[in-house]
């Protein structure tokens, strides 16, 4: 039985990763799930991930590797701390590369869409390394974080298929929902495009990885 670690910033993101998995219909791969949310706290808190915060992450992600065969930081704000995966004994994947390297595979312009805003210039700086700036678009979702603060997770999936909506698509090649908790929004997203999402396609990088 192979093992993917999730560290995540939110426990709200357990559940879409299992159910991500489920989807992958993978039988012989478990998850075990990692929650610090105090961390995400203390970053947002500092407007950047200090060097206590990464400190604390990698001594994180280096026990994490004892205990799986690879690692996913389903955090897009803490995933800064995995940019050189090597330095790690075990594959460690970031969700926001993951989608970043399926997005380049996509012809058209790409949107890439976050909620939070202390992952904004991570995030663009991370896509512009895979797609170029000419048909890369990144915004943020300006209302939905404060559904998320309050624990309503309709309202802040709601905001986001909002968006969306009201967006003029444009040549688009694909939707990026680059947040983790951003997931749940896809069921509700009306659209003939790709649109990609953290949970599947970092565990099916990570699966890569490992199978």
């Amino acid at each position: 039985m192979a093992t993917i670690a999730c560290l995540h910033a939110a426990r709200s993101n357990i559940a879409l990763f299992e159910e991500a998995l489920q989807a992958l219909d993978y039988d012989e791969v478990q998850l075990l799930h990692c929650v610090q949310s105090e961390l995400l706290t203390q970053a947002a808190e500092a407007g950047e991930v200090t060097p206590d915060i990464e400190a604390a992450v990698s001594h994180i992600l280096d026990e994490l590797c004892q205990q799986a065969d690879a690692v996913i930081v389903t955090c897009t704000t803490l995933g800064v701390v995995a940019l050189d995966p090597k330095r790690f004994s075990k594959p460690v994947i970031r969700v926001d590369a993951a989608l970043a390297k399926a997005a380049s595979h996509y012809q058209g312009a790409v949107l890439v869409l976050c909620t939070a805003h202390s992952t904004l210039a991570a995030t663009t700086w991370l896509f512009e390394a895979f797609i170029p700036g000419s048909r890369l678009a990144v915004e943020l979702i300006p209302r939905a974080w404060a559904f998320f603060n309050q624990g309503d997770m309709d309202g802040y999936h709601r905001e986001i298929a909002h968006y969306i909506r009201d967006r003029h698509e444009c040549a688009l090649g694909c939707i990026v929902l680059a947040q983790s908790s951003m997931a749940g929004a896809a069921r509700q997203i009306n659209t003939t495009l790709a649109v990609l999402t953290g949970p599947e396609t970092s565990l099916q990088a990570a699966l890569e990885a490992i199978l």
